[in-house]
């Protein structure tokens, strides 16, 4: 992803810095990991966003448009549910792997520029440290709003799939109608605290681009 590329390049200017202490492949390694952890918690965001319009589509179809068979539609709905469940899981600790790896790299940089004897290169380490820590932290503070956002949205299609395991009817669909709306109310913040992410992602990619360029 552009993300983990501009990261890891940023990264890797500082842990080259470490060449003459002998560090740099101790720096390489980390960077290396926390950008690994970075690109999976990201795609673990990218396959959740997938999943909320699946579920909609399903759930919705299920209600409003009803099939002969309405257990071939639940088994559906609820084959999706539980895989957005999985993947809400998996989006938590990956995000919570990535910061761990950012938090270990971050105090490993700081540790590093505490033994440069060359001021000038500490000082552009510090500036390349600030800039890259900031950027790491939005898209921390992202992650924990995607997640957060996703707790209603899960209580939501729970209920429904909870009520519907037992009152497979007419009358059953037409009961969860008001949780269905709920739903989609919830649907709506969520998908944009994913837009946040993602145009973190973007606006990262371009910074890079952007540098690559005067290179």
């Amino acid at each position: 992803m552009k993300t983990g590329k501009w990261i890891f390049g940023c990264l890797a200017i500082a842990a080259a810095v470490g060449v003459g202490m002998g560090c740099a492949s101790t720096g390489y390694n980390k960077a290396g990991t926390t950008v690994t952890a970075l690109d999976n918690s990201a795609k673990a965001i990218v396959r959740g966003n997938m999943l909320i319009d699946e579920t909609l589509v399903k759930l919705n179809d299920l209600v409003y448009n009803p099939s002969s068979n309405l257990l071939v539609q639940f088994k559906s709905f609820e084959k999706s549910v539980n895989e957005l469940g999985a993947t809400v899981n998996d989006v938590g600790a990956k995000s919570n792997d990535m910061k761990a790896q950012g938090a270990a790299y971050f105090a490993d940089w700081d540790q590093k520029m505490a033994k440069m004897k060359n001021e000038d290169i500490r000082h552009r380490s510090e500036a390349r440290n600030k800039e890259v820590s900031a950027r790491f932290d939005r898209i921390s503070k992202h992650y924990d709003e995607v997640n957060a956002a996703f707790a209603p949205y899960m209580s939501d299609l729970h209920d429904v799939q909870s009520a519907l395991s037992v009152d497979l009817t007419s009358g059953g669909l037409s009961s969860v109608k008001d949780a269905v709306g709920k739903a989609k109310d919830h649907a709506a913040p969520l998908k944009k605290t994913i837009e946040k992410l993602s145009s973190e992602f973007e606006e990262i990619g371009l910074s890079m681009s952007a540098e690559m360029s005067r290179q």
